[in-house]
């Protein structure tokens, strides 16, 4: 009699068990160690492409500065990003744009972007760097605002995704929320090419200069964010712990039958 009710306590035990190892709710917690194992190993080739992205940059910036053609196709852009590039020319104010506001350290300002008025008449953009806000109005900072022909040492840039929740520009108003290359170049009639100004001074000491009104330029450093390793790790840890919690709530429970051999096991061996 005893014996049956132990067969019939496991038999119950384990119809429970295969009912919830063959429900809906098993498979879908099934998925999230699976879904999690397999983003971590996206990140992964993610990483890779990424180191070689900034192996690739940072030979670029490297490289001796050369000089801009005069007509610059989009394949040359995007071979030449962060590429060091010399241009001469004269700056056209009357098509000065200011994108922003932008912060830096801190303190609000503006981006100033000018056409560029080369020696055979073509007309490039350079982002010449970031200005107070206060210095919005060009007559605050007329050192600023040369009208004598100059070298400018840049790097290419190609043109940014669009942010869709920045607002859009108002070139009639010349206002500028962010950089969209292929509006402010129609508008200042240049080619769809953008040079960032590289300041030779760092960012720090170069706040005293700026107060004149000269632009800061970017660092000869570009930080180009690289969280692919973070991810990784956060999608294994996550995908190992899932796939643990997944173990202990469908692993096969002990038959009763079992667990009082055991018991009586246990017992000899301290009798």
């Amino acid at each position: 009699m005893y014996s049956r009710r132990l067969d019939a306590d496991d038999s119950v035990s384990e119809a429970e068990w295969k009912s919830r190892l063959y429900s809906w709710k098993t498979l879908l917690m099934c998925t999230v160690p699976l879904v999690a194992f397999g983003l971590g190993t996206w990140q992964v080739q993610r990483l890779r492409w990424k180191l070689a992205l900034l192996d690739d940059v940072n030979d670029r910036m490297h490289r001796r500065p050369i000089a801009l053609p005069l007509r610059v196709t989009q394949d040359e852009i995007n071979q030449n990003e962060y590429r060091r590039v010399i241009v001469h020319g004269v700056f056209d104010h009357s098509k000065e744009m200011l994108v922003g506001p932008r912060s830096l350290e801190g303190e609000p300002g503006y981006i100033v972007v000018t056409p560029l008025v080369r020696e055979d008449g073509s007309r490039i953009l350079i982002s010449r760097g970031w200005i107070r806000r206060d210095l919005k109005d060009p007559k605050t900072r007329p050192q600023s605002q040369p009208a004598d022909p100059l070298t400018v040492i840049a790097f290419v840039r190609r043109a940014t995704a669009k942010n869709r929740f920045m607002p859009e520009p108002s070139p009639e108003k010349n206002e500028w929320f962010s950089i969209d290359l292929d509006i402010m170049s129609k508008y200042a009639d240049t080619q769809p090419v953008l040079l960032d100004v590289i300041q030779p001074d760092s960012v720090t000491t170069s706040i005293q200069s700026a107060k004149n009104g000269l632009p800061i330029g970017v660092p000869f450093q570009v930080d180009i964010r690289n969280n692919h390793l973070q991810y990784l790790i956060t999608w294994y840890t996550l995908a190992a712990i899932t796939s643990g919690m997944l173990f202990y709530t469908l692993r096969k429970p002990e038959s009763a039958t079992a667990k009082i051999r055991r018991l009586r096991s246990k017992a000899g061996r301290f009798s």
